[in-house]
């Protein structure tokens, strides 16, 4: 059966719909230590859960049919789940395929290998939020909290050293053009960006953005319990009355946005429809049994969840006593 034949969700109404993330690939060219992907060759991670799952890129009929269908059931779809989105030899044909749609569109990428291309994409696709993932201002704590390849405007590789300067210059390129749509800069706050650095970032950042954009500096998170880390906070379980969908790369579909390993999945889109999986009886009976230190893969080894009490924002002084401006009907930020 062809996937375009499959059945597909009808509209939901506005209080039913779904945050839903979209995998265009689980691959990521970093290895960040408070991160998963660090340790996929491992046995066994730090905190006990593995991360195993199969690495790869979505097709471009199985996009196709995730975009249709969110147009159904979502109010907010976000180009990530885990790996770097960029990554995918597609990636600007998917996000100009998301133009027109019926739902907030929210991306993130580490930067390292974003193009002016895709930035004129997220323009042209009218994107409503771009999330650039840094956790670093300094070149040697960007060098241990962010390993990986950076690749610079003109396609060369960055040096050790010269990485986080090659990010620098993407980030304040694409905050310097006009019409550059919401940004946030994210900081995960670990063990591996302490001291002054946050201070330092939001010092740099904070005057450089504009009207609507932010930096979040968040607390970092255990991910289902793959990662360790003494600054991770005791938290609890959300995924179900944030109504999160997760579609990985193949099609699998699960509720938690911490659930790398895709352990929870209650569903595939290449045999049935969004609406049908989220609302049918395996994803009721995953309701019934999930939660942090429940005993399943990955709740047992979960502590903190989505642990956001201690997160903060930031935004230019400039712009910091005028109205707030309202946030579109259908979107759902996360803090």
């Amino acid at each position: 059966m062809e996937l375009s034949d499959l059945p597909r969700s009808r509209e939901l109404a506005a209080s039913e719909r779904l945050r839903v993330s979209i995998e265009l690939t689980n691959i990521c060219n970093f290895a960040c230590p408070f991160c998963p992907q660090a340790y996929k060759h491992e046995l066994v991670a730090p905190a006990g859960s593995p991360y195993n799952r199969r690495q790869g890129s979505m097709s471009p009929e199985l996009f196709a049919r995730a975009v249709d269908e969110c147009n159904r059931v979502a109010d907010t779809v976000e180009l990530g789940f885990f790996g770097e989105q960029t990554l995918h030899k597609r990636y600007v044909e998917c996000i100009l395929a998301m133009k027109e749609r019926r739902f907030a569109l929210e991306l993130n990428t580490n930067v390292s290998y974003v193009t002016h291309e895709m930035m004129e994409a997220w323009i042209d696709a009218r994107v409503d939020m771009v999330r650039l993932s840094l956790d670093a201002i300094t070149p040697e704590v960007f060098d241990r909290a962010r390993p990986g390849k950076v690749r610079r405007f003109d396609g060369s590789l960055a040096a050790d050293g010269e990485r986080m300067a090659a990010v620098n210059e993407k980030v304040e390129w694409w905050l310097a053009q006009p019409e550059h749509r919401t940004t946030r800069l994210v900081f995960v706050k670990s063990s591996h960006n302490q001291g002054d650095e946050k201070r330092r970032f939001v010092e740099h950042w904070a005057p450089r953005l504009g009207r609507g954009d932010s930096i979040l500096a968040k607390q970092v998170l255990s991910y289902g319990g793959k990662t360790a880390d003494p600054l991770v906070l005791a938290g609890r379980c959300n995924v179900w009355e944030m109504r999160f969908l997760m579609i990985d790369w193949r099609g699998v579909l699960s509720p938690c946005n911490l659930d790398t390993n895709m352990d929870l999945a209650f569903g595939d889109l290449n045999v049935e429809s969004l609406e049908a999986a989220y609302f049918g009886p395996r994803a009721s009976d995953l309701r019934r049994r999930t939660g942090c230190l429940r005993n399943l893969t990955p709740c047992r080894t979960c502590s903190d969840g989505n642990n956001w009490s201690q997160n903060e924002t930031f935004v230019n002084p400039l712009f910091a006593l005028a109205p707030a401006q309202p946030a579109p009907a259908t979107i759902r930020s996360l803090p």
